[in-house]
C-alpha cells in the first residue's frame, strides 16, 4: 500500500511534470486545414488534367485511324500521296493548335 506521503509526492510530481496549460493554437489549425484543402485541390486538378489528356490522346488516335482509312479510299488517294499520310501532318497540326489554344484559354 502507499502511504499518504507517497500520494502527496505523486500528486506533486504529476503537477510538476504536466505540460503547461495553454490555449489551442488557432492559427496553426487554420494553416493545416488550408494545406489539406490545397492538397485536395491539387489532386483534383491532376485528375482532371490526366482525364482530359487521355480523352485528347484517344481523339488524336481516332483521327489518325480515320485519316489512314480515308487516305486509302480511291477518291482521296491522290491527295494522300504515296505514303498514305499526306493529309495527316497538316490536319494534326490544326488539331494540336486547337487543343493548345483551348488549354491556354482555360488557364
Amino acid at each position: 500500500m502507499t502511504a499518504p506521503d507517497d500520494q502527496n509526492i505523486d500528486a506533486m510530481l504529476a503537477a510538476m511534470l504536466a505540460p503547461p496549460a495553454r490555449p489551442g493554437d488557432r492559427g496553426f489549425a487554420v494553416g493545416v486545414a488550408r494545406a489539406i484543402d490545397a492538397q485536395a485541390a491539387y489532386a483534383r486538378a491532376r485528375r482532371r488534367f490526366w482525364r482530359s489528356f487521355a480523352f485528347e490522346a484517344l481523339a488524336i488516335g481516332a483521327l489518325l485511324a480515320a485519316l489512314w482509312l480515308l487516305s486509302s479510299a480511291p477518291l482521296l488517294a491522290p491527295l494522300a500521296g504515296a505514303t498514305h499520310w499526306g493529309l495527316a501532318p497538316p490536319l494534326l497540326l490544326i488539331l494540336l493548335l486547337w487543343f493548345g489554344t483551348q488549354r491556354w484559354r482555360q488557364a
